[in-house]
């Protein structure tokens, strides 16, 4: 679908178009536009070309999916890719990105993306309740866009942090096999998100560097804001992974410990075990010859070895710390 806000700079008005046909519809002096085309059709795409005659490398990257954030120049507009969070995705993923592509100009602002967007009607949200979002320009309307798509990155890192703690937790009271694949699992959630939000801070600050004609002074002060949470995230991203790791490492440790506990034991039943088995196969031998055979209490006698066989092993044992 093609939907089309389109803003009176003399009379700051602004009107909404849904299902537009770009074909038709024609472009007045003075406004500004901010198109935005979702799941669009094949015949559609070509109002990338057609209409706004982007840079074929340009429409290629945006009609393909890019799997990191990248902003590319070109003489009369900014080519961007950004990356959300699909959150029904990332319901059963634990993080997924969601790829939205911008053009940006002095004259129009075009938003292109496959799947519905939460930050992109967020946005149209606060322009319907009288936001005066296109007073401050077109690329403050690209700000408020992305400022909303970095807040929706703040539940997936809670919800990884909760985890992770979570786990350190179930590692010294139950470490269960399942655990080390759900660390390893939380470990492929941090890198993917790695790979996004690192990336997409560079962008940002780009654009907050006053490197490109089409963001304006003003606006800066705001996409740095936007490269400070982002910054911020990339290091929690980043303090995350090294959690993950030193919980895999805890975790082989705590089994490496109880496997040692485990051995301890064995090997003291074994060693508590071998004297007796010594006596026990002595007097199991069926010579007729044997001095202690007769002995009315011979079988006591040996009992009582026994027994003092295994307090006197006991004893020592405890004696060198070692049960």
């Amino acid at each position: 679908m093609i939907s089309l806000i389109e803003y009176n700079k003399s009379t700051k008005e602004v009107s909404f178009y849904e299902n537009v046909d770009w074909r038709k519809f024609k472009e007045k002096a003075d406004h500004l536009y901010w198109w935005d085309l979702c799941n669009i059709s094949n015949d559609d795409t070509l109002i990338l070309s057609e209409k706004f005659h982007f840079h074929p490398l340009a429409i290629e990257d945006c009609i393909a999916d890019v799997h990191y954030p990248k902003v590319d120049y070109y003489e009369s507009y900014l080519y961007m890719v950004m990356h959300g969070v699909d959150l029904d995705a990332s319901k059963a993923e634990g993080f997924a990105p969601k790829e939205l592509d911008v053009f940006l100009s002095k004259e129009y602002l075009v938003t292109y993306h496959e799947k519905d967007s939460r930050s992109i009607e967020e946005v149209k949200r606060r322009i319907r309740e009288k936001v005066p979002l296109f007073e401050f320009g077109l690329d403050f309307v690209l700000y408020s866009i992305i400022d909303v798509m970095v807040v929706h990155y703040l539940p997936v890192l809670e919800s990884i942090e909760d985890q992770l703690d979570d786990t350190e937790e179930q590692i010294f009271s139950n470490p269960k096999p399942d655990l080390l694949r759900h660390i390893l699992a939380l470990k492929r959630i941090v890198l993917r998100l790695k790979k996004t939000v690192f990336p997409q801070r560079e962008v940002i600050n780009h654009l907050a560097r006053n490197e490109y004609e089409f963001v304006q002074t003003r606006t800066q002060a705001y996409f740095r804001d936007v490269y400070d949470h982002l910054y911020r995230m990339a290091e929690m991203t980043e303090s995350f992974r090294d959690m993950s790791t030193a919980t895999v490492e805890a975790y082989l440790s705590t089994v490496s410990n109880r496997m040692n506990e485990i051995m301890k034991v064995l090997t003291t039943i074994t060693t508590i075990f071998m004297p007796l088995t010594v006596i026990t196969g002595i007097y199991g031998m069926n010579f007729k010859h044997m001095p202690e055979l007769e002995w009315r209490f011979g079988y006591f006698v040996v009992l009582g070895i026994m027994v003092a066989v295994v307090v006197s092993l006991l004893s020592y044992f405890k004696r060198k710390r070692w049960l």
